[in-house]
């Protein structure tokens, strides 16, 4: 029972028959009330009946009372069992046969009336043990002693009835609870087999079986919340051990290519003596792979702290056309050689709040992508202004652009537009990804503008105030 108690169809089964018996309980007691009060109010009608009726026939002569009748009936006209008595402070005057009352009862009752100098009522027990309902009211004399007349009745018959009553309603409450515990039972079977089955698929699932779903046919209700919910969380986990597989596959593949340079350049040099130029130029290449490394490592450990929300940039406040035309006359040399332009449009002033080491890091990396696009003889603008409270920083160039096709996975990592691109020519892909999670880091965005009439355009938005996005 105790193992019953502690399942969650165990516990819906003893709320629904708590509930149960306590509507029950509200029930029996709101049943036996009104029959009570009932039973109660027809059985003082009657005693203030049949004591209007005694009165009736009690008659005052010269200060002394007599009965109409030989003695005081003990039955209402309809055939009730009612004993009566007149009482005084001389004892009792007159009764019915047989009363039950003893006498001193009967005078407490007396004296309790005249006191009230009204109808009071009792509940006692009489001679014989048997529980009655008495009702004494004080009556009119002219002169001599008052008396009191006293009516009672049995009140067992309605305490047996009430008694019944009580068992009857005991019986079918039981019964009501069995039947309300076993359909509760059986509803909540109903209600928990989607669950069942949910954990069941979530028991069997594995890494490999990302792409299942649970189909339960469920009403339009909390389990089909449930249902969607949990489907949804499979395809995020699907979409998550995807891209994990793909990263892996990339970095592996990223890593791998300038290893094996490097293995085949010392390989090379340790087979024979080398001359001096010789081991200078196989030093230059691992030099050259070594950096590589280096930045390919750089990028991949700011990445993986973004992903772990670890990456909070170190604001300060930032003159805008200084940083600008800083970062544009550290690319003028470069931009040079590839025979390419970089202009700068600033504003006269303003400042922003931003981490300097990372937005350069972003610049850098549009700056790298414009200049090696950009057609010979052209230009390079990298423009500032301000924009919703924040700043707008963008870069552009007059290259052939972003084909339709590559611009879903444009900031996707290890996304490279031209597949023979080599690490020295054009990175490893993760430049874009990377300086899309420096923005949101930042709480901005990043984002490439539809195409115009040549070129790319990328923006970046910058708050006023940095709030990291999740």
């Amino acid at each position: 029972m105790t193992r019953f108690l502690g399942t969650t169809r165990g516990r819906l089964v003893a709320f629904s028959v708590a509930i149960l018996a306590v509507a029950l309980v509200i029930a029996n007691g709101a049943v036996l009330g009104s029959l009570s009060l009932a039973e109660s109010n027809q059985s003082d009608s009657v005693l203030i009946t049949q004591s209007r009726v005694l009165s009736s026939t009690l008659e005052d002569v010269n200060g002394r009372l007599t009965l109409d009748a030989s003695d005081i009936p003990g039955e209402t006209q309809a055939g009730i069992a009612v004993d009566a008595a007149v009482v005084s402070s001389g004892g009792v005057l007159a009764q019915t046969q047989a009363q039950p009352l003893p006498v001193a009862t009967l005078d407490g009752l007396a004296r309790r009336s005249q006191a009230a100098k009204g109808p009071v009522w009792a509940d006692l027990m009489d001679s014989r043990g048997v529980p009655r309902r008495a009702y004494a009211v004080p009556l009119t004399t002219t002169s001599g002693p008052p008396a009191v007349l006293v009516v009672s009745r049995s009140v067992q018959e309605m305490r047996n009835t009430q008694q019944r009553t009580l068992l009857l309603l005991l019986v079918l409450s039981a019964i009501l609870l069995v039947v309300g515990g076993s359909l509760a039972y059986w509803l909540a079977g109903r209600v928990l087999r989607p669950v069942r089955t949910i954990a069941g698929l979530a028991r069997s699932i594995s890494e490999r079986d990302l792409h299942r779903r649970v189909e339960v046919k469920v009403p339009p209700d909390e389990l089909q919340e449930l249902v969607d919910t949990f489907n949804s969380m499979l395809a995020r986990l699907d979409a998550s051990f995807e891209s994990l597989r793909r990263f892996t596959s990339d970095a592996s593949h990223e890593l791998r290519a300038p290893l094996a340079l490097m293995r085949s350049e010392l390989e090379g040099a340790l087979t024979r003596d080398r001359s001096r130029e010789e081991y200078k130029r196989v030093l230059t290449a691992l030099h050259g792979e070594v950096d590589h490394l280096s930045r390919l490592a750089d990028h991949l450990l700011i990445l993986a702290r973004a992903d772990a929300g670890a990456l909070v940039p170190e604001t300060e406040d930032i003159d805008v056309a200084d940083f600008l035309h800083e970062v544009g006359a550290r690319w003028g040399t470069v931009a040079g050689q590839q025979g390419v332009r970089i202009e700068v449009s600033a504003p006269p002033s303003g400042r922003m709040r931003a981490d300097p080491r990372l937005i350069r890091r972003v610049l850098d990396n549009l700056l790298d992508n414009a200049v090696r696009h950009a057609p010979k003889g052209t230009r390079v603008v990298l423009r500032g202004s301000p924009a919703g409270g924040g700043w707008q920083l963008e870069v552009a160039d007059q290259g052939p652009g972003v084909p339709a096709e590559h611009r879903d996975r444009l900031f996707s990592r290890f996304a490279r537009l031209d597949a023979a691109r080599t690490p020295a020519g054009g990175g490893a892909g993760l430049g874009l990804a990377l300086s899309a999670a420096i923005a949101r880091a930042h709480g901005g965005t990043l984002e490439l503008l539809p195409d115009g009439k040549s070129g790319a355009i990328f923006l970046l938005h910058l708050p006023k105030t940095p709030t990291p996005r999740t």
